[in-house]
Parts: structure tokens; C-alpha cells; sequence
């Protein structure tokens, strides 16, 4: 096992530790330089700091010289830190989310045009997949499965009706030790909407599940709030009506899927102001109470963020000039020290971490970024596998690394396959 150790101190890190205390004295006084800026962005900062006085606050003034490019690091085999302890195949054209250490949801083709997707669980020390949902439970209203996520609890999923622009959110628990259909307790019908709201997004902790309702941004809603919802679903199945609770008020549109890490959700809302910025926010899944939040340079949009534990993981894809250090596309990683880690390719899925690495997707490699040894663990991809490579099924802080990608043959004699592979710390 790979030894954890204090950051190291390179040349550029003297350079950037130096920076680091002059960026945590800006920070408190939200300065970017003129003193317009000023003044805006110190009004930004007390608008979060009234609403949220208890939380860890900050604005994301980034010097460039905060930030440490991962090509500066030296390049290593995975070997030193991984070993591959499974490998197998699923359908073609399957999504796979890691749900637990032993488990992950599957998200694969469906059997026909009435229903486009099926949902799975796939025992990830064995690589058998046991198929739960054919189709949608509203198939007959021509419902066709949109989403869905899973712990090693219970799943969540989102219907859609494409045509009406109708959806439905359902939830279920699992049942240890089941297989196939019946592996799934009665499902509870959580929420519903119509066109006006885009299709929720989800996410799930144990047994307590959230989900998004957002306006379309097009549509007759668009100026209406947007929702983070939640809902134990224990108490669902003990209870004859149990009302979702609106944890988190949004004036203005959320960007991002809800990502769980540990015992935190990751969202990304509005803040409460006239000019537009986001905050990148973790909720405490226990008592939905706020607990960090780091307000983004105006306008700033990420793909994806999630807490690692000493900060926040984001990607951004497109370039922001005016950002400072966050002007390039890519991922970065606050290392809790006023320094950010950077990856520069653009980002496909959100990071995640076990152990010492920090997991991102390159353009075709999972690199696994150690920044206490200053070192890049590359996970080589498979032979004959498709131009983007590997995809993480997990996200946030696991145990187990899981990656899959499409495999073809290079003489076209067979069909292509998914193949996930599963990987453990030495």
C-alpha cells in the first residue's frame, strides 16, 4: 500500500505556498482588483455569508499561481498502487454506476422501442448481472425509463414520457440477497411533473434520496425557482403519505448532477443575487444543513463538482478568461492548502478518490493523481477498446476503483462488448 505523506514542497510549490497566503487574505475580503470588483464581489460574499453563517465560505479568486498542472508530476504505472481483481462483461451500450463496494446499477439497453432501457444490478466480485426493470412501470402510458441511480440500500429511477414531456420519479428499496425482479421492494412514486420542468436529476445515500425540479429554461417556467428535494425513503414504506421535503431553494436555474461523497451531497445553485454566479455546495445528509460552500467567478459554470474531503473537485469546459485561474477547461483539485491540482483535458465525468489517488478521466486513460508523492498513476486502457477509453463508474470517495469501456474487434468478427474491470489498493 502506498504510504500517505505531507504535501511536498517543489519549487513551484515554494512558489505557490507563498501564494497560497496571499489568496486565503484576498479570500476573506472577496478582492479580484479594481474596485468595482471590489465592491461587487464583497457584496456576493455577504449575501452567502447572511444566508449561510455557520457554513465554510469562500470566493474562488484563484491566482495562476495557485494552480499545479498534473503534467509537472512524474508519470507512473497504476501497478505500483492498483492490483485488477475482476474483469468482465456486460451488453453492449451499458452505463454503469458504482453503488457500493460490492455492487454497481446498470443502466443498459432495452428490448424494443417501447422500452429503450432496462436497469440491473451487477455483483462486482463476480461480474453477475441481474437484470430488475425491463421497462418503465408507466410503459403502458408510454413511459420510457430516463434515469436512475443506487446505494446498496434501494434504487431511484425517472420515467419520461418524450412526447408529452411528462416524468415521474420512483424509488425502491433492495432486497439483500435477491435476484432479478424480485430483488426490489414495491416501488413508491416520489414525484411528478410535466414539460414545463425538465426531467429531475437524482441521487441517492442509503436509503434517503434526492432529486432536482428545475424549470426549462425555455419554457413558460423558466423565471420559477429551482428545487433540491428529498426524502427518506424508510419512512415512505412505513407511512401512508409522506410529503418530500425542499431542502434547498435555488432562485434561478442549478447546473450539475447532485454527486454523493461520504456523508456530504454536492450541488451546484444560484446564488441569491441579480448578477449570475454558482456556488459549488455540500449538504450535510444527516441534518440537510449546509456546511461548504465556494462561491464561483460570475458567469463560471462546471460540468460536474463533488466534496473530497479537503475541498472540491470540479470541472470546467469551457475557457474564462476573466477567471484568473480557473480561466482553462479542465478538472481541478483544491488540496486544502490554498493550492489547485489540474488536469488539462476536457472533462466527461466527475472525480473520485480512494486511498491517496484522486480519480480523473484523461481523453482515453484514468489517471490517479497523488499529490503528496508528486506522482500520476495512469491506468492503461484496454486493447481494441473505443476512441474515449475507459469511463469511472464511481464517483466521490470509494473503496474500489471500477472503469468500463466499449471493446470492439479489430477484423469486425464480433460484436462489441462492455468491459468493466475492478481494481483494488495494493
Amino acid at each position: 500500500m502506498v504510504k500517505k505523506h505531507p504535501h511536498k514542497l517543489s519549487r513551484r510549490g515554494f512558489v505557490v505556498g507563498a501564494a497560497a497566503v496571499a489568496a486565503s487574505t484576498a479570500a476573506a475580503s472577496v478582492a479580484l482588483g479594481g474596485c468595482q470588483s471590489v465592491s461587487a464581489q464583497q457584496a456576493v460574499y455577504d449575501s452567502v455569508r447572511s444566508q449561510f453563517p455557520k457554513a465554510k465560505l469562500e470566493y474562488l479568486d484563484v491566482d495562476p499561481a495557485q494552480v499545479l498542472p498534473h503534467t509537472e508530476m512524474t508519470m507512473v504505472d497504476s501497478v505500483e498502487y492498483l492490483r485488477e481483481t475482476q474483469n468482465f462483461e456486460l451488453p453492449l451500450g451499458s452505463l454503469v454506476y458504482q453503488s457500493s463496494d460490492t455492487q454497481a446499477l446498470v443502466v443498459a439497453p432495452g428490448a424494443s422501442s417501447k422500452a429503450l432501457i432496462r436497469l440491473g444490478l451487477v455483483q462486482l466480485d463476480s461480474g453477475n448481472f441481474s437484470p430488475f426493470l425491463d421497462e418503465a412501470l408507466g410503459s403502458g402510458e408510454d413511459y420510457v425509463i430516463y434515469d436512475a441511480r443506487a446505494s446498496s440500500d434501494a434504487v431511484v429511477w425517472v420515467e419520461c414520457n418524450m412526447v408529452h414531456g411528462l416524468w415521474r420519479v420512483y424509488a425502491a428499496h433492495i432486497i439483500s440477497g435477491a435476484v432479478g425482479e424480485g430483488i426490489l421492494q414495491e416501488p413508491h412514486l416520489l414525484d411528478e411533473g410535466v414539460e414545463s420542468h425538465v426531467p429531475p436529476q437524482v441521487a441517492l445515500s442509503g436509503t434517503k434520496v434526492y432529486w432536482t425540479v428545475m424549470p426549462d429554461a425555455a419554457g413558460p417556467a423558466a423565471t420559477e425557482d429551482s428545487y433540491l428535494k428529498a426524502v427518506e425513503l424508510n419512512a415512505v414504506a412505513t407511512q401512508a403519505s409522506v410529503e418530500p421535503k425542499i431542502v434547498y431553494t435555488s432562485h434561478g436555474r442549478m447546473i450539475a448532477t447532485p454527486l454523493v461523497s461520504g456523508d456530504l451531497i454536492t450541488f451546484v445553485p444560484r446564488v441569491d443575487t441579480d448578477a449570475v454566479y454558482y456556488q459549488l455546495t455540500t449538504m450535510d445528509i444527516a441534518t440537510d444543513t449546509v456546511q461548504n460552500i465556494a462561491i464561483l467567478p460570475p458567469s463560471l459554470r462546471v460540468s460536474d463538482a463533488v466534496w473530497l474531503g479537503d475541498g472540491f473537485a470540479f470541472g470546467i469546459e469551457g475557457n474564462y478568461d476573466y477567471a484568473k485561474g480557473l480561466s482553462l477547461f479542465g478538472t481541478y483539485l483544491q488540496l486544502g492548502d490554498g493550492q489547485f491540482l489540474y488536469t488539462n483535458k476536457a472533462p466527461t465525468s466527475a472525480a473520485m478518490r480512494m486511498e491517496s489517488l484522486t480519480f480523473v478521466k484523461s481523453t482515453k486513460n484514468v489517471l490517479g493523481l497523488d499529490p503528496a508523492n508528486d506522482s500520476v498513476a495512469i491506468v492503461r486502457f484496454m486493447q481494441d477498446c473505443v476512441a474515449y477509453g475507459d469511463i469511472m463508474a464511481g464517483v466521490g470517495e470509494q473503496n474500489r476503483l471500477v472503469i468500463y469501456t466499449t471493446v470492439t474487434s479489430r477484423m469486425g468478427l464480433e460484436k462489441g462488448r462492455c468491459r468493466v474491470r475492478v481494481f483494488d489498493a495494493i
